[in-house]
């Protein structure tokens, strides 16, 4: 058996429907949207358009809401950096959740840095969750412009009451950004009906390609006004300038089209799974545990901590799954991941934990190979440890 791959939430595999659908604009429909005077252009512009709907339905948004970007991150940096630009006079504050992407995390403190922005984090229980006590008090003391909290996390899959927090932000006053990166395609999503501002999601975690996302600003009074980022030709509503990706686009849109009318029946295949290779692995595995919430979870992720083992020398021990100890932007880390530590793990807890996130290609087979794998590694690597240890 070749490798296993179990890194869904770093990425995804082109699906072969999206190849297809992406390749003729390498080619034959190479035309640029932004060109008005010619049929290639005028083409183009239609299938950007058209993609921008598909796009727009998977997240529950309106076509015209949607900015193209290279992925969330951008959109991200977009968004914060470009409401603090927005920021006339004083510093502008954010609340964000100690379990946040570091593209939400980073820019908050890169703008800290240059003095334009105070940034609250509010911290999260055992499970993963928001205090939403917490969350109003945080919003009563510091008056905040701008409240960040994803809608699932990457690394324990704990999805968030965006509604409830929603009504919380906007009762403060405050603009929700949600970055729905690890939703979108795996649980419904609509951005209107959860009360969402702005949100960002990226083609690649739903069988895209990489290098293409998505913005969304909410078209509603008051208006969210942005800076760019990427200042240019004005395309994307002045907000995103250069030339668009357009084979990118028309992918993003056929994998939201895919993903949308796959959900449901994704969603019951791949929580099969996942529930198999939890509950056989803590039967078979003592000194073991899952983290995140336990029922309001994403369908493909489970996040495993193996008590008294590093997690990267079990992964090393499995070298043909394909698996990883927390979010690939974070991978280079030399520390432990700063979401098992925001849960309350300690140092050992963190780096003996694996998240193993499932995808569309996963079969029943690979995950029993794969849970006969990890109960087989364990179990070495725990006698090694007790043989070191007497001699």
């Amino acid at each position: 058996m070749s490798t296993i791959y179990l890194d869904y939430n770093a990425t995804t595999p082109v699906d072969s429907r999206v190849l297809a659908a992406m390749t003729p604009f390498f080619s034959d429909r190479y035309g640029n949207p932004s060109s008005r005077d010619h049929a290639h252009g005028w083409a183009a512009a239609e299938a950007l358009e058209q993609s921008r709907e598909a796009v727009a339905e998977c997240a529950g948004a309106k076509p015209h809401e949607i900015v193209f970007t290279s992925g969330a991150t951008e959109a991200l940096n977009v968004c914060i950096k470009g409401l603090v630009g927005h920021q006339r006079a004083g510093r502008a504050r954010i609340i964000v959740s100690a379990t946040e992407h570091r593209a939400v995390l980073a820019p908050c403190e890169q703008l800290a840095r240059a003095g334009g922005l105070d940034s609250h984090i509010v911290p999260v229980d055992r499970l993963g969750n928001i205090d939403l006590n917490q969350l109003k008090a945080a919003l009563s003391s510091t008056k905040a412009m701008l409240v960040a909290i994803m809608a699932a996390n990457n690394d324990l899959g704990t999805i968030y009451p965006v509604n409830d927090i929603s009504q919380i932000v906007h009762a403060a006053g405050a603009l929700l950004l949600c970055d729905m990166t690890q939703s979108v395609g795996k649980i419904p999503m609509d951005v209107h009906a959860a009360g969402i501002d702005v949100a960002a999601f990226s083609a690649h975690k739903i069988y895209g390609p990489k290098g293409v996302g998505a913005l969304f600003v909410r078209d509603a009074e008051p208006r969210i006004k942005l800076e760019p980022l990427i200042a240019g030709g004005g395309q994307e509503r002045g907000l995103r300038g250069g030339t668009l990706n357009l084979p990118g686009i028309v992918a993003f849109a056929e994998a939201c089209r895919i993903a949308r009318e796959e959900l449901h029946r994704e969603t019951e295949r791949v929580s099969r799974l996942r529930n198999r290779l939890e509950q056989t692995i803590l039967a078979e595995v003592r000194d073991t545990w899952v983290n995140g919430d336990p029922v309001r979870r994403i369908p493909n992720t489970s996040n495993i901590g193996f008590k008294g083992v590093d997690a990267r020398t079990l992964i090393r021990d499995m070298h043909d799954i394909a698996v990883s100890t927390q979010a690939a932007c974070s991978s280079g880390s030399t520390g432990p991941s700063h979401v098992l530590k925001a849960i309350g793990l300690t140092d050992d807890e963190a780096y003996s934990c694996i998240r193993f996130s499932l995808g569309r290609f996963t079969t029943d087979e690979e995950i029993d190979y794969t849970i006969n794998k990890v109960i087989a590694s364990v179990h070495k690597l725990r006698r090694m440890k007790i043989h070191r240890v007497s001699v």
